[in-house]
């Protein structure tokens, strides 16, 4: 089973989520009301973000494989 975390982060005040990457050199933060144009960060992104301003969502996706016999008529 193969588990995969990446985060979004929103906006302790306001409705809203970073939609971009700030960094050092280009350190303005874009936000979205939509949620689905959030970006999401894998927690290992070299983002500059003042966390006192924001909250983390973590997001957990679980992928499972699964086999099964089948009988076909013919």
């Amino acid at each position: 089973m193969k588990q995969t975390t990446t985060y979004i982060i929103k906006h302790k005040l306001l409705d809203a989520y970073i939609t971009n990457k700030p960094s050092d050199n280009t350190s303005e933060i874009n936000y979205s009301t939509n949620f689905s144009r959030a970006r999401e960060f894998n927690g290992l992104d070299n983002a500059s973000i003042d966390m006192s301003d924001h909250i983390a969502i973590m997001k957990t996706v679980t992928e499972t494989t699964e086999y099964k016999e089948v009988h076909i008529d013919g």
